[in-house]
């Protein structure tokens, strides 16, 4: 079973088994140019790799993802690990083209220690395109509310203001596009990272 699930507000509580290509540090807030990068690092990745499974459950409040993992010193025994984004962490989704048009990649604004930044992408694959296309919606749903677009747009203002974005048009969708077709600079990247930060540490 892919899904499950009952009404709730605006989004449906429903529950996806998928496979978690892995994180990794995103170069902007939210768009598809700085998803893309990543995701062909991540499916190259899964050649070698196979990647982990996990229980990714969406709601009105957000997203939770549960992982089996085993216990320390207790063989043949797991734990679940837990870890919630709320709605408002979740700037960007997309689902992928064909061949890989069942997998997800979202950005979330939200602090990884083990990484030291701010903002990452997420990849997942599910079990089918259909499944793919209702997970989407789903977090689209979450990205487009209003106060989130808002949040999104002062943000990317506060980035564009300190020379730390390229600049960029948003689409309707609240999805950005390049203007100038520059490349990020690690040194750009650092203060960007720096300034999410700041903003992640006033919101909690």
């Amino acid at each position: 079973m892919a899904f499950r699930g009952g009404k709730r507000k605006d989004v449906k509580k429903q529950s996806y088994y998928l496979w978690f290509l892995g994180a990794k540090e995103s170069k902007g807030l939210r768009g598809e140019e700085y998803i893309r990068p990543v995701l062909r690092h991540l499916v190259d990745k899964e050649r070698e790799l196979e990647p982990m499974k996990v229980t990714l459950q969406v709601s009105t409040k957000g997203i939770k993802i549960i992982q089996n993992v085993p216990r320390k010193n207790n063989k043949g025994k797991t734990e679940q690990i837990k870890h919630f984004i709320p709605h408002h962490a979740i700037t960007c989704v997309m689902q992928e083209s064909k061949p890989n048009d069942d997998v997800v990649c979202c950005i979330l604004l939200i602090y990884n220690p083990l990484t030291k930044c701010p903002v990452h992408v997420h990849a997942y694959r599910c079990d089918s395109v259909e499944t793919a296309s209702t997970l989407r919606s789903q977090l689209q749903i979450l990205i487009d509310r209003p106060e989130n677009q808002k949040k999104f747009r002062e943000i990317e203002n506060r980035l564009a203001a300190k020379g730390l974005l390229p600049s960029r048009c948003l689409n309707s969708d609240g999805r950005s596009t390049r203007t100038d077709g520059s490349d990020r600079t690690e040194d750009s990247s650092g203060g960007m990272y720096t300034l999410l930060f700041t903003k992640l540490n006033r919101l909690t």
